[in-house]
């Protein structure tokens, strides 16, 4: 989708569909995230390894693409 809206001309008759479906699929995943997953997640890893794995995640960050199209699977 990202690619996509990427190649599209923001008046282009397209644009706004394209853009409320990836508006209303991040908002499906994030809240599958928060009620389905996290909580699962923190039951199985516990609050220590949770916490380390927060801290590679944010060294991982400063590393990481801030283009998410930069990424070579992102752009299908």
């Amino acid at each position: 989708m990202l690619s996509e809206l990427r190649d599209l001309d923001p008046a282009d008759e397209r644009f706004d569909a394209k853009m409320t479906v990836l508006i209303e699929n991040v908002r499906h995943h994030v809240e599958e995230e928060e009620k389905a997953w996290f909580p699962e997640v923190r039951k199985a890893m516990g609050r220590n390894r949770l916490t380390e794995l927060g801290e590679q995640m944010e060294k991982a960050k400063k590393k990481a693409p801030r283009d998410p199209l930069a990424v070579p699977s992102a752009d299908r």
